[in-house]
């Protein structure tokens, strides 16, 4: 029984690590910050505890000592999955630096748990140990029977329950397995761990039907899936008369989709509507393609015919995660139609694999400044997104940064590697036109100059009409942008010092 728990503990830390970085998302992103404050506080624990371990095994050497370390890592586990939410919002409300609000996250969501995980493998070593002569053995396989179930762990948490369960119904699943557990490895005070049951079982359904009650009177729900953390919600839109809306959102504090529910091919977000420039300047495009699908605002607003582009086109769209198109389909009235074909796959897989050409490319993989794909704003992927522009190409990509100072690093290191792919590009600035200091959505418009620019489109625009194009044309950046950031490249790409500033508050 010794050994078992030592493998399922091994299995079960690397679970809740391999879920810890999902807790936080909503709070803190997901940025290598993130995932390193996680892993860097889960070791700090498992150290701590592992010392302690060692002390109290050699005060209290017994298999009731073992079980109570199982409980103390059950109700830790426990705490986690009831309180995650709350301690995340909390911390991140109160600390403005990214780097201290996901290292005091980690720590008030993982410290515990971590450290009665770390107290199990000393204790049940001196347990197992019955003769210095085989001291080294007995060590020497404890300690790979953990590993072996750290593998396991890892796969089992990344590729299978992330997939099929919530977060926190993971971590509580992780809480039952460890009390039940401390019941099989000693039955004394047998009833107590039982009431705890009754109690981690009613905390689980409280905590379900809490999410419940939040999805039907606000109409808030939370989808999880091996990509992302999705929160969609429902409100009304002052500016537009109080008009219905739906958000979908991925990062703390922004919303990457937008609907008004009663006309959904409309674009929502400003900044969706600048994608109109790609049909001003390619209005007979007969291949389009769509690098990232989010709430599949663009594909709609080009099936919709507002576009003014040429209804006979075919649209390809990448998107890395089928539960995005699921929610895309389920939520945001997105509808199949025979000229979009949907590819779940890696942006930058698919450009790095396919070959054909596109007269129309529209990239939206930069809505975030807290989890960063920096492979496709590298030299290599930019070489890439050239190829795949057929002659007389048009590239329109969304970013959100600044031009100018500390908080347009980001888009200088994309831009020039833009540059020296396609010689005629324009940036628009969205919010602040006369402020390129200050972070906000960017649209970037490259161009092959081997082909002049159309004159007008093939089909009269509907929304945004052509007025309204010509206000977005009066946004483009005519300063100098400064070459004083090393270009992106696929070895080296600092985004998340570059992005520090514009994730503090």
């Amino acid at each position: 029984m010794l050994e078992t728990t030592v493998f399922i503990c091994g299995a079960l830390v690397m679970i809740l690590e391999m879920v810890g970085g999902r807790m936080l998302a909503p709070h803190v992103g997901t940025s290598a910050i993130v995932w390193t404050s996680v892993i860097g506080i889960v070791l700090a624990f498992l150290a701590l505890g592992a010392w302690a371990g060692g002390v109290f095994a050699d005060k209290k050497l017994s298999l009731k000592g073992l079980a109570e370390a199982l409980t103390g890592a059950a109700a830790g586990s426990a705490i986690t999955a009831f309180f995650h939410a709350s301690m995340g919002a909390a911390i991140a409300g109160g600390i403005d630096n990214l780097y201290a609000a996901a290292v005091a996250s980690a720590i008030a969501v993982f410290a515990l748990p971590a450290f009665f995980f770390g107290m199990i493998t000393p204790y049940v070593i001196r347990l197992r140990i019955a003769s210095i002569d085989t001291a080294g053995a007995t060590v020497g396989r404890l300690y790979a029977l953990s590993t072996a179930g750290s593998i396991i762990g890892s796969f089992l948490g990344g590729f299978v329950l992330i997939s099929l369960f919530a977060s926190a119904a993971i971590v509580w699943g992780i809480a039952f397995v460890l009390l039940i557990l401390s019941l099989l490895v000693s039955p004394k005070k047998f009833w107590l761990r039982l009431v705890l049951l009754a109690v981690f079982v009613f905390l689980a359904w409280q905590d379900m039907a809490y999410s419940q009650w939040r999805k039907e009177k606000y109409g808030e729900e939370i989808i999880e899936s091996p990509y992302n953390v999705i929160r969609l919600m429902n409100g009304r839109d002052s500016s537009r008369g109080g008009a219905a809306i739906r958000l979908m959102a991925t990062d703390p504090g922004y919303s990457q989709s937008g609907m008004l529910i009663d006309d959904p091919a409309e674009p929502y977000f400003d900044y969706t509507r600048y994608y109109a420039l790609g049909p001003k300047y390619a209005p007979r495009a007969k291949k389009i393609l769509m690098l990232g699908g989010g709430g599949y605002s663009v594909p709609k607003w080009l099936l919709s015919g507002k576009s003014g582009i040429d209804p006979d086109f075919s649209l390809k769209v990448v998107e890395i995660d089928p539960a995005m198109t699921k929610t895309a389909r389920e939520h945001f009235a997105l509808k199949d139609d025979p000229r979009m074909e949907i590819e779940h796959r890696d942006a930058r897989q698919f450009l790095n694999r396919q070959r054909d050409q596109y007269d129309l490319i529209f990239v939206d993989v930069f809505n975030s400044h807290y989890s960063i794909p920096f492979q496709m704003g590298t030299a290599e992927a930019i070489r890439e997104l050239r190829r795949a522009a057929a002659p007389g190409g048009v590239l329109v990509m969304n970013m959100i940064s600044a031009i100018t100072g500390e908080n347009g690093r980001l888009f200088r290191s994309v831009w020039q590697n833009l540059k020296k792919a396609f010689p005629d590009i324009d940036v628009y600035c969205v919010g602040y036109p006369n402020q390129p200091d200050k972070v906000q959505n960017l649209i970037i418009l490259a161009r092959d100059p081997l082909k002049p620019e159309a004159s007008s489109p093939a089909i009269v625009p509907v929304s945004p009409d052509a007025k309204e194009i010509e206000r977005m044309e009066r946004r483009r950046y005519e300063g100098d942008i400064p070459e004083d950031t090393p270009p992106l490249t696929d070895e080296f790409a600092p985004v998340d010092r570059y992005t520090l500033m514009l994730t503090d508050k």
